[in-house]
């Protein structure tokens, strides 16, 4: 608040401007008073005293003309009434800035004039504040609106535009020669008929639409569900113009959505409109060549799928020219578990290369290969060392079923690798769904037990094959367990984190 008060103090009772002065000098408060004479001074100080904060005045000054005129001025006031004059001083009291006070004979109510002075003052101050935080956020969300890319338009009830932002320019409009037209100004003509109210709404006359059947229209009223939402349609541009190369010559397509909104400067009329108009004439083209180049980018993917499984069948085939030319058992065990593993990720990419997934794998099928192949590369005789394979169908990332199929090569080495001393039996692979998304691997060798471990004088599963399971589980972000009673028994659990289905 200013440290000194500019005051115009315009009472009928002369005393009471000599008293209030009397008070100022008294209590020195810091106000320099303005007293007019007559309605005349009083307008001359308003209108050349740029610095008046309040005014003081009662309903009899100028015979209450000047009451009735201070609407005019935007300054606060205070009214001095006499009981019986409240309802009158409530009339012309201008808004919550102002306020009266009431009379006393003897002027005692002079001595909280101050205290009024200073709480209108500091209501004024509070709403001037408020005003111009609302002149700011006004002016930045019009400006946000004008620099949005899609039309933003209000319609009067009867269709006509009240407010266009410059995205209209797209169309080579101006907002002002747009203003007291209607939206049908910017339509195609054969789209008019289809989405205006004065068409539509006729032929349904009487019937119940719902919301699901309710029609779209550019100049809709309706809020919520009824609303309307995605109607395309085709705008007219001022002239022909390169921005729309892309659609019909002159024609652009359009996506509208409106909401029906009460316009408070057409009140008592028709219930007018605001909506959106998104420009779309671009997106089928460009949807069109993301599809072209999608199916390009899958047939390079499934390209490399397969250019990987033949250099890992190479390398493979390598691997088997050395393995025969190899004596040693313990030399050869290791070639075939690093075989196993080149195999096993080689199918998972011949799988990703003929699969319709693209990134995924139907586990069933791909388990009963892996587990071919594995025995492939052992070159076991399969009537000599049967396998039983228990498996759910569904599908499979390419991220876990790499792990995946690695745990089982290593874990169905232990048995391979240890067929001298291992008994009959079968050995047993089970993969199923549990709830929550859950997945649980099972490998049960009946052959291989307790006592068998012993003759391989300790664990049949080497330090650097633990390592390498113990591994691929926390990749799978799993966790396992290997018993060792009456069979060998391995089970791993982990969660299905990719399956989408």
């Amino acid at each position: 608040m200013k440290e000194r008060i500019t005051i115009l103090f315009a009472s009928a009772v002369q005393k009471e401007q000599e008293q209030f002065s009397e008070i100022i000098q008294l209590n020195n408060l810091p106000y320099s008073l303005l007293i007019p004479s007559d309605l005349k001074e009083a307008d001359n100080f308003l209108s050349n005293d740029q610095s008046i904060d309040i005014i003081i005045t009662d309903l009899h000054f100028a015979s209450g003309a000047f009451a009735d005129w201070l609407s005019l001025w935007p300054h606060p006031a205070i009214f001095l009434v006499y009981y019986g004059e409240e309802s009158k001083a409530l009339e012309v009291i201008r808004d919550e800035s102002s306020s009266f006070l009431m009379r006393d004979t003897q002027f005692r109510h002079l001595g909280s004039l101050p205290a009024m002075i200073q709480k209108v003052l500091g209501v004024n101050e509070s709403i001037q504040r408020q005003n111009a935080h609302l002149q700011l956020s006004e002016k930045r969300y019009m400006n946000l609106v004008n620099s949005l890319p899609d039309i933003v338009y209000t319609l009067d009830g009867e269709g006509r535009f009240v407010y266009v932002n410059e995205a209209i320019s797209h169309l080579g409009y101006t907002p002002a020669e747009l203003i007291g037209k209607h939206f049908s100004t910017i339509l195609h003509n054969e789209d008019i008929s289809r989405v205006s109210r004065k068409v539509v709404l006729k032929d349904l006359e009487g019937q119940k639409t719902g919301p699901e059947g309710a029609p779209r229209l550019f100049d809709e009223r309706r809020t919520g569900k009824r609303m309307t939402k995605n109607l395309v349609v085709r705008l007219r541009p001022k002239s022909p113009s390169p921005y729309f190369e892309t659609s019909a010559v002159v024609y652009a397509f359009g996506e509208v959505a409106s909401v029906g909104m009460p316009l408070p400067e057409f009140e008592g009329g028709a219930l007018g409109t605001v909506g959106i108009i998104r420009d779309i004439s671009h997106h089928q083209s460009r949807e069109d060549q993301l599809e072209k180049e999608l199916s390009l980018k899958e047939s390079l993917l499934k390209e490399t799928y397969h250019r990987i499984k033949n250099n890992l069948q190479i390398v493979s085939s390598l691997l088997h020219l050395y393995l025969g030319d190899l004596e040693d058992p313990d030399a050869k065990a290791i070639l075939h578990n690093v075989q196993n593993h080149i195999e096993s990720i080689s199918l998972v990419h011949e799988q990703l290369f003929s699969s319709q997934a693209f990134e995924r794998i139907e586990i069933r099928s791909f388990i009963h290969s892996l587990v071919e192949q594995i025995l492939h590369t052992y070159e076991i005789d399969r009537s000599l060392f049967p396998v039983d394979i228990i498996c759910d169908s569904f599908m499979m990332s390419s991220q876990q079923i790499i792990p995946l199929s690695l745990v089982i090569a290593e874990v169905c080495a232990t048995s391979l690798n240890n067929l001298v001393v291992r008994q009959k039996g079968t050995l047993l692979i089970r993969l199923q769904k549990e709830d929550n998304n859950l997945i649980k691997l099972e490998i049960n060798d009946s052959g291989l037990t307790a006592e068998n471990n012993a003759a391989v004088k300790g664990s049949p599963v080497p330090t650097v094959g633990r390592t390498i399971i113990e591994a691929l589980c926390q990749q799978l972000r799993g966790t396992c367990e290997w018993y060792w009673k009456s069979n060998s028994q391995f089970i791993l659990r982990f969660p299905l984190i990719f399956d989408k289905q």
